[in-house]
C-alpha cells in the first residue's frame, strides 16, 4: 500500500469505533477513582481532625533498677526486674476515636476527665511533678523499709487526679493543694489519706484549698465542703474520690537516690520505685530473679494508693511476659478481668507486696536490715 498518498488517511490517527461497553467500563474507572479520592481525603482529614476525647491504650513495662543510680550505699546487680507499667494517653483525632469502638484494649474518655480545667500544658507540667514526687517518695520508703532514719516534709497534698463522678468531682480540679481538713493541718498526702479516712461516707469536711496560682503569684487559700462517698474496698470509711501528691516534698535521706524516668508523668510508679530501690540496695533478689511489675501510687507511710488505666496496664503487663503483676488493691478485680493467665495479687502497702514476692523466692527475706 502506497502510504504516501495524500488521499489515505494517516494511520496513526484510525482508532476502533467507542462502543457502548467501552463508555460504561470508562465512566466505572473514572467513578472508582473518584471514590479513592473523596476517601482518602476524608481519611487524611479525620485523622487530623482533634475531638474533645481521650484515648487511653496499653503501654510498656520498664525496668525500674537500670533507672536508679544509688550515692552512699553499696549496691548490687539485679537478678530479675521490677516493672513499671506506663499507659498511652493521646488526644483523640475523629479517625482514632471511631478506631477505638473496635479495640477492646483501648478507652475513650471525655477531655473534661482527663484535663479537668487545666490546659494541656498544666496537666503535663502536674503529671511531671507528680512523677517527681514519687521517685522522691519511692527513695525514702525504701530505704525506711530498710532501716535507715529517713525525714519526711511537705506542705500540702496536691490533687494530681479528680474520679470522674467521685465525691470531689466539680469541688477540686488537679493542681489544687489541700492544706486542711477541717481543723486538721494537711502537709502530706498521706495525711490527707488517714484524714478522709476518719470520716465516714455522708459526712461533710471541709477543705482549706489552694488552687494553682498562675506563674510568679502567690497562693490563696479558700475552702470548699465535699461530701464523702464510701471506699469501695471498706465501705465504713469515707471518700473523697482524688489521687494525690506532697507539695514541696523533700526528705533528709542518709543514701541519695536518683531515678531516671524519662518523659513519662505521673503518679502511679511508686510501689515499682520502692520495690526497684531496695533491689538495688540488697544483695538479694527482691523478685527471686523473676520477672515482675507493679503500679500504685506509694506514700510516706509504706501505703499503696489507687492509680488510673489498670485495664490498659494489665494488657501491657500480660503482653510483656511478666510473671506477676502486684496492683493496689481497689483495682484488683478491675485488673484481674484482663489478667488471662498473669497472676495478679492486691496489696495495700510495701510489706504487702514483700510478703507475695516472697512466695516466689524473693520479698522480705531479700529485704536486709541496713546497718
Amino acid at each position: 500500500m502506497d502510504t504516501d498518498n495524500p488521499t489515505l488517511p494517516d494511520p496513526s490517527l484510525l482508532e476502533p469505533p467507542e462502543t457502548p461497553g467501552r463508555r460504561r467500563l470508562s465512566r466505572w474507572w473514572i467513578g472508582l477513582g473518584v471514590t479513592v479520592v473523596v476517601l482518602t481525603v476524608a481519611v487524611v482529614v479525620a485523622s487530623l481532625v482533634k475531638v474533645p476525647y481521650y484515648l487511653l491504650s496499653p503501654g510498656s513495662v520498664r525496668a525500674t533498677e537500670p533507672s536508679i543510680q544509688v550515692t552512699g550505699a553499696p549496691t548490687y546487680p539485679p537478678q530479675g526486674e521490677v516493672g513499671y507499667v506506663t499507659v498511652t494517653v493521646q488526644r483523640a483525632t475523629a479517625l482514632g476515636w471511631a478506631w477505638a469502638h473496635f479495640d477492646s484494649s483501648i478507652d475513650i474518655r471525655p477531655e473534661r476527665d482527663i484535663l479537668g480545667d487545666d490546659t494541656p500544658d498544666e496537666n503535663r507540667q502536674v503529671n511531671l511533678q507528680a512523677m517527681t514526687n514519687s521517685k522522691e517518695t519511692a527513695a525514702a520508703v525504701a530505704q525506711q523499709e530498710l532501716g535507715y532514719d529517713v525525714k519526711i516534709v511537705g506542705t500540702g497534698a496536691v490533687v494530681t487526679a479528680v474520679q470522674p463522678g467521685g465525691p470531689a468531682d466539680g469541688k477540686l480540679t488537679a493542681g489544687d493543694t489541700i492544706i486542711a481538713v477541717d481543723a486538721t493541718p494537711i502537709t502530706r498526702s498521706d495525711q490527707l489519706s488517714a484524714a478522709i479516712g476518719a470520716h465516714k461516707p455522708g459526712d461533710v469536711v471541709t477543705l482549706q484549698v489552694q488552687p494553682l496560682p498562675p506563674p510568679g503569684a502567690e497562693p490563696t487559700t479558700e475552702p470548699r465542703q465535699v461530701t464523702l462517698g464510701a471506699k469501695p474496698d471498706d465501705p465504713s470509711k469515707g471518700l473523697l474520690g482524688v489521687m494525690s501528691g506532697t507539695r514541696d516534698l523533700t526528705y533528709d535521706l542518709p543514701v541519695q537516690v536518683t531515678i531516671d524516668s524519662g518523659s513519662v508523668g505521673g503518679p502511679s510508679a511508686g510501689l515499682a520505685f520502692t520495690l526497684g530501690t531496695m533491689d538495688v540496695l540488697t544483695p538479694g533478689s527482691i523478685t527471686g530473679g523473676h520477672q515482675v511489675a507493679s503500679t500504685g501510687t506509694i506514700n510516706p507511710d509504706g501505703t499503696v494508693g489507687p492509680i488510673g488505666g489498670v485495664h490498659q496496664k494489665t494488657v501491657a503487663v500480660r503482653d510483656s511476659g511478666a510473671e506477676l503483676f502486684l496492683v493496689p488493691r481497689s483495682e484488683y478485680d478491675e485488673a484481674e478481668k484482663y489478667a488471662g493467665s498473669l497472676r495478679v495479687e492486691p496489696v495495700d502497702t510495701v510489706n504487702d507486696a514483700l510478703k507475695i514476692l516472697a512466695t516466689i523466692g524473693g520479698g522480705t527475706d531479700q529485704a536486709k536490715t541496713a546497718s
